[in-house]
């Protein structure tokens, strides 16, 4: 079980800290960088003081074969989303449920990333992490 970090995705930067709410994007390819099944992988880095309102996942390529994973934090490895499927048609959109523990969003004061937790070895899946926060500092 390895921490394979992959935060290499882009800002959105709130304007004159007037709007400071942003989304952070970055892609995952697992055909690229191979995880194998319970490795945590480190998606987006999260700075301090910010409300991470929601997660989404967006397929762009399916895994091939049977291929979930969990979305979530140090705390929760399954916070944001119980269980989103890799091998989905490509453009199947997921995002947490009202069943999720960060359903409302969570708080961090201090540094952190959003993490994938792979139920299975993926070898070919391309996916969108979408995350959306709000600057409190």
């Amino acid at each position: 079980m390895a921490t394979i970090d992959m935060t290499t995705g882009t800002s959105a930067i709130p304007h004159n800290g007037i709007d400071k709410e942003y989304r952070i994007k970055n892609r995952l390819d697992f055909g690229t960088t191979n995880v194998a099944a319970s490795d945590t992988i480190n998606i987006v880095k999260i700075k301090a003081n910010t409300h991470v309102k929601k997660v989404y996942t967006k397929v762009i390529t399916p895994e091939g074969a049977v291929a979930t994973c969990t979305i979530g934090d140090s705390a929760d490895a399954d916070g944001f989303d119980a269980s989103v499927n890799l091998n989905a048609a490509a453009g199947t959109i997921t995002q947490s449920t009202a069943s999720d523990a960060y359903a409302d969003g969570k708080l961090y004061t201090t540094e952190t990333s959003i993490d994938l937790t792979p139920a299975n070895n993926l070898s070919t899946a391309v996916i969108d992490v979408y995350v959306i926060c709000e600057d409190l500092n």
